[in-house]
């Protein structure tokens, strides 16, 4: 198994069969979970409900401990209850909720890139549904499916808004949207492009993200720069796989500055 529990909660799905969308999830728990394990590591259990008007994993644990992932997809369009849960399961394997709080607020200045990467996971999830429904389709009636998954992801990639500016690098494109970025996690086609930009790292090399499981470590991180918050996932990380968060770094160029941890500044060169 994945290691990871979902329940489907009954409730307005429209007209999708719950275990039709058990199947689905845990499909998608099966491509994302194995990269990300982490030995000491119980089950983590999901209770999924069709509410909201966004899908979201919320920070309050439920009755049992789980977390409580809300979807908005409804209805047979299981690419969309694919590309929404690996959103929410990536949220949950970075440790979404181990932030310091000032009261009630959790600082926000990093958290586009946790959003960034929750969107890579969803499009590299599609990408992996297409390939392992058509060799193994879960049932006789998802034969000829996987495409689907593919061609949405194809969709997804192809929207404008996801490529940078011509002769623009990403730390070019990230020095100049960086204080929106910073003042708002949620500017989703600024994320997308993030996004479309890290899937060929994650795609060539699938064992990098086993690096989400030290995303937020250390609950300081959240509040720092975003050099030092990259600087303390690296520092979280096993020897082994900082050489992978090596190569996503210097994409965004956070080498420059004399603030900069030294293994940032060999990358920016």
């Amino acid at each position: 198994g994945s290691g990871v529990v979902v329940e489907v909660a009954p409730g307005s799905w429209g007209s999708a069969d719950l275990r039709d969308i058990q199947v689905v999830l845990d499909s998608v728990a099966n491509e994302l979970r194995p990269l990300v394990a982490r030995p000491t590591q119980g089950p983590i259990n999901i209770r999924v409900i069709p509410r909201g008007t966004a899908p979201r994993v919320l920070y309050e644990r439920g009755p049992d401990g789980e977390y409580v992932v809300q979807l908005t997809a409804r209805d047979e369009r299981w690419f969309q209850y694919a590309y929404q849960f690996s959103h929410e399961l990536c949220h949950i394997l970075s440790n979404f909720d181990h932030k310091e709080r000032q009261g009630e607020t959790v600082a926000t200045g990093n958290q586009w890139f946790e959003e960034s990467l929750c969107e890579t996971a969803s499009l590299f999830t599609l990408r992996r549904m297409a390939v392992s429904w058509a060799e193994h389709p879960p049932g006789r009636k998802w034969i000829g499916y996987g495409k689907v998954f593919g061609s949405y992801a194809d969709h997804l990639l192809a929207e404008s808004h996801r490529r940078l500016p011509a002769n623009q690098t990403l730390s070019q494109w990230y020095a100049e949207n960086q204080p929106a970025l910073h003042d708002n996690p949620y500017l989703r086609e600024k994320n997308e492009l993030v996004a479309t930009m890290l899937l060929p790292l994650f795609e060539k090399d699938p064992s990098m993200w086993q690096t989400i499981a030290y995303l937020n470590a250390n609950p300081a991180s959240a509040g720092k720069s975003f050099s030092e918050y990259l600087a303390d996932w690296h520092g979280a990380c096993p020897t082994g796989t900082q050489e992978h968060l090596g190569q996503a770094m210097s994409l965004f160029g956070t080498g420059s500055g004399p603030a900069a941890p030294a293994w940032l500044a060999r990358l920016g060169k």
